[in-house]
């Protein structure tokens, strides 16, 4: 596995868990518009991870065939 792909996937890992706890905050009390913004970043970062994580993956099998 090459340095790209650690860091790849660690910043897909990173914006993964920062989406989930975004989207975890939703169930406190607050404000309409406090919880549209957490529900947007949190799925925008959600998808990024997922997004990356796809590409650190097929990059990884790429190197390794």
């Amino acid at each position: 596995m090459t340095q790209n792909v650690v860091i790849m996937l660690g910043v897909a890992l990173v914006a993964g868990g920062l989406g989930v706890w975004l989207l975890a905050r939703l169930r406190g009390r607050a404000t309409p518009q406090a919880r549209y913004a957490h529900a947007m970043t949190g799925m925008m970062a959600l998808a990024l991870g997922i997004i990356l994580a796809i590409f650190g993956i097929a990059q990884w099998s790429w190197g390794s065939a």
